[in-house]
């Protein structure tokens, strides 16, 4: 993601593998055609952000009963956004240095199988929120569940009759499959456990668990079949419903938690996109080498030659997923705000949206790839932080949180 956060154009024979950018201004399409491509970008880009940002709201719901139960909820702390851009930087000059050591083939291959696989994962999610109400009434409604347990091997005959017990199967063969002797688990009835002393530590057996029925089987089946056409034929198409998918699902679940640390990832990133688009050459050589669909594309020539055009368009998902996860927390903002709210959301949708326009104008101005980031980044920052200041909700917007932090829980408790 972080790897194509530049709005470039591509042309020319070898345009199809994003190996050749027009950094002369040279663009061998028409008019028309370059309004629909960036027209179809923009429309692809504010898309994936509005999706992503309401689904965002129920996600955050489910994350809070996860937290409530005890479990592990994933956010980005203050220092995650300021170490980002580093991290970003490491990776994005690994991967120039991986180009430039042992050629674009070998290393797209092998990032390809990578990205083929959570692409593949990410569409199957979209797949089964689309396709459930349409297949629930046809495909049989049967759960399965994989459990990884960690346990003793003489415990496992008990734990398989636990199993037939919750499920009501009649095992014809439970007489031969007995416990062994000496067993003290077996002896107890299917549901009762061991008293278990106080001081004892106890260690979690379940070490993973997974839950499917057959339509997560057949999104998954469908998934990963769009994907194996994208891993061989490389077509435009495949390679924008993958990376609608990427974005949606990264905006639904990414959390910044709260607009601090906002402000410090998309500041950080800001200055990142800069220095590595205009300080170097690394941005644009990496994102004329990564052939994978962290990008997105539409052909210039669209309307002269349809399905089989070669003169793309292109927006790195950096440029969607980064401002898109600063949209969706304004929105979880608004509705603590005012339940159904949508101020400061529409506003930042607002800004994202002019802030694109503003990168497409100033790449045609100065005939150059420009880092959107540049332009969004004040833009997505700048507008909601003005609405807030004159509505006299600036404190409102900077003290919310998604979650609240474990220093605050910790010193209620001491309050207590």
């Amino acid at each position: 993601m972080e790897a194509n956060s530049t709005l470039n154009v591509s042309e020319g024979a070898n345009a199809t593998n994003g190996s050749s950018l027009a950094s002369s201004g040279i663009l061998v399409a028409t008019r028309e055609g370059i309004i629909v491509a960036y027209g179809a970008l923009i429309l692809m880009a504010v898309l994936p952000i509005i999706v992503g940002s309401l689904r965002s709201v129920a996600f955050l719901k489910q994350a809070r009963v996860s937290k409530k139960a005890g479990e592990a909820v994933d956010i980005i702390s203050t220092k995650d956004a300021m170490m980002f851009p580093v991290f970003a930087s490491c990776a994005l000059l690994g991967l120039y240095i991986v180009f430039k050591a042992l050629g674009e083939q070998y290393v797209n291959w092998l990032l390809n199988i990578y990205i083929f696989i959570f692409s593949s994962l990410a569409l199957a999610r979209i797949l089964g929120v689309m396709l459930r109400p349409i297949l629930s009434s046809i495909v049989p409604k049967k759960p399965f569940y994989f459990v990884l347990v960690n346990m003793e091997e003489k415990k496992q005959t008990s734990l398989k009759q636990h199993i037939y017990s919750l499920t009501g199967f009649q095992n014809e063969n439970a007489g031969q499959a007995a416990a062994p002797a000496g067993d003290p688990v077996a002896a107890e009835a299917p549901t009762s456990r061991a008293p278990v002393k106080k001081d004892a530590p106890q260690e979690d057996p379940i070490v993973s668990e997974l839950s499917f029925d057959y339509i997560n089987v057949i999104c998954l089946a469908l998934a990963f079949a769009f994907g194996g056409w994208y891993l061989f034929q490389k077509h435009w198409v495949a390679n924008n419903i993958l990376a609608f998918s990427f974005a949606i699902n990264g905006i639904e679940m990414i959390s910044l938690n709260k607009v601090t640390n906002g402000c410090i990832l998309l500041g950080g990133l800001f200055f990142y996109d800069v220095f590595w688009v205009f300080g170097t050459d690394v941005m644009v050589t990496v994102a004329k080498s990564f052939n994978a669909p962290i990008k997105l594309v539409f052909p210039m020539d669209f309307l002269e030659h349809g399905w089989f055009a070669k003169n793309f368009a292109l927006l790195g998902l950096g440029d969607i997923v980064i401002p898109g996860i600063f949209v969706a927390l304004l929105l979880r903002f608004d509705h603590n705000r005012v339940p159904g709210g949508r101020l400061y959301f529409l506003t930042c949708l607002l800004a994202y949206f002019t802030g694109l326009m503003t990168t497409i104008f100033v790449m045609h101005y100065f005939k150059h790839a420009q880092p959107a980031l540049l332009y969004l980044v004040p833009a997505c920052l700048g507008l909601p932080l003005f609405v807030a200041l004159i509505r006299g909700e600036l404190s409102a917007l900077f003290s919310y949180e998604d979650h609240e932090s474990d220093t605050e829980e910790s010193t209620d408790k001491k309050t207590d």
